[in-house]
């Protein structure tokens, strides 16, 4: 029986089910209804119609998880270890440097999305978690930095650590081995932070021995160490890091950002799972007279229709408010909004996997998490003329799903060892707010 490693960081680090190779996990999605005269959208909502959804301590969480062709979960780091994480490294001696996003969604200054501010302040962390014994699972904890606002990546580099938390992209490093960071400095500020879903995310090595990031959908207006950069809108960046000499590049997508070993690069939204990065702006701005609508191509289906094959029921909370959405007549919502599981809405953490742990099969896959569906989705890349065709790998399941309405597997990070660390945010909703009715908000 091959069996295949497939490890995460986070509240269930790297899990571990043994499933036979060829063995199909058949999942059930259940669906709440209202009798007719109680429809959601003519009555008031209260808190017996939206009850908790209980968490699983870290111990039983292997018990959730549902995996394809024979592969298994193992537990690396959980809380207290660990926890919020949305982005993990590792640096030269093997340890692991992981941002929590503590304090998401809210911030201590007003934005749109909270307009009294009132968040808990600079409440992220970068931790250092290392292995001390060698069986695998973390077990020294570490604040490596604090008291930082949203970080969302982390990148190694020259015995240090560059962490992006917008506004900041920030360099860290710890120069006299207590493992906590004594050099704190500011590379670039400015960038926007109004919609906490479009953050910039994802510092990633290029093969040009550059430092690539996805720079989000909020608008950015760079300095450079005081020093005025430029703005930035739609688009990413990629920066040396030794001369910190930064360039605009094609981008401008949401939370995933990831590189091949052929330098090409994929990102995603949330309804656009694979999308390969084709054409360079530095290339198309050759031309001006040239219309481009864009220099992304998808690869793999997208829109509101994409099916999605979840073991975790559907959240009350959100039964309620599709069946909203499909009621009202005037209402422009997506079709994956109008039924409460079943389609894909929120990709993230797209990462081609590239280490050599798995079967030869598994080499250049894509992997993408769909977080309000509790599952990881496995795609197969074909070359297909300058760019690739994503082909799903499994039918009516998903490579991996967990009947955990908490697990969100927002990253994904490719491991010394070879294999694929899930980095699992873990919370019992993980919507932008400005998803939610009010009155709904308010009782989760």
């Amino acid at each position: 029986m091959n069996t295949a490693s497939f490890r995460a960081p986070g509240r269930t680090g790297a899990l571990s089910c043994k499933i036979p190779a060829g063995v199909l996990c058949g999942l059930l999605i259940t669906r709440l209804v209202f009798a007719a005269d109680e429809a959601p959208n003519r009555r008031t909502v209260t808190a017996a119609d939206l009850p908790p959804v209980p968490a699983t301590e870290p111990a039983e969480a292997l018990d959730t998880f549902e995996l394809a062709q024979g592969c298994r979960l193992e537990l690396v780091a959980a809380e207290p270890l660990v926890a919020d994480p949305v982005d993990a490294c590792f640096d030269a001696w093997g340890r692991m440097f992981v941002a929590e996003m503590h304090g998401y969604p809210f911030s201590q200054e007003p934005t749109r999305l909270n307009p009294q501010g009132g968040g808990k302040k600079d409440a992220g962390i970068i931790r250092l978690l290392e292995d001390t014994d060698g069986d695998g699972r973390m077990d020294r904890s570490v604040v490596f930095a604090d008291k930082i606002s949203w970080p969302t990546s982390v990148c190694c580099y020259n015995g240090g650590l560059f962490v992006l938390a917008p506004q900041y992209l920030y360099y860290f490093k710890d120069t006299d081995g207590d493992g906590r960071a004594d050099v704190r400095e500011i590379v670039l500020s400015g960038f926007g932070r109004d919609n906490v879903q479009s953050l910039a995310n994802n510092l990633k090595w290029g093969l040009d021995q550059k430092i690539y990031l996805a720079a989000g959908r909020n608008p950015l207006t760079l300095k450079h160490r005081d020093q005025s950069l430029f703005p930035v809108q739609g688009a990413d960046l990629r920066f040396d890091p030794r001369t910190e000499q930064f360039e605009v590049v094609t981008g401008g997508q949401q939370f995933g950002h990831s590189l091949d070993d052929w330098g090409n690069r994929f990102v995603c939204d949330i309804r656009n799972p694979v999308q390969q990065i084709v054409l360079e702006n530095r290339y198309l701005a050759r031309n001006r007279s040239l219309a481009v609508r864009s220099g992304l191509n998808d690869c793999a289906e997208s829109g509101d229709k994409v099916a999605v094959f979840r073991a975790s029921p559907p959240e009350p909370w959100r039964v309620i408010n599709s069946q909203r959405l499909a009621s009202d007549p005037d209402g422009t919502s997506p079709n994956s909004e109008k039924v409460a599981a079943g389609f894909l809405t929120s990709s993230s953490g797209i990462t081609v996997y590239r280490g050599a742990a798995y079967p030869e099969e598994f080499y250049g896959n894509i992997f993408v998490g769909d977080v309000a569906g509790n599952v990881t989705l496995r795609y197969v890349m074909t070359p297909d003329g300058p760019s690739f065709h994503a082909t799903r790998v499994h039918g009516k399941y998903e490579f991996l799903a967990s009947t955990d309405n908490w697990f969100r597997p927002v990253n994904y990070v490719n491991a010394p060892d070879g294999t694929l660390h899930v980095v699992d945010m873990y919370r019992e909703t993980i919507e932008h707010p400005w998803s939610i009715p009010d009155d709904i908000k308010a009782h989760l």
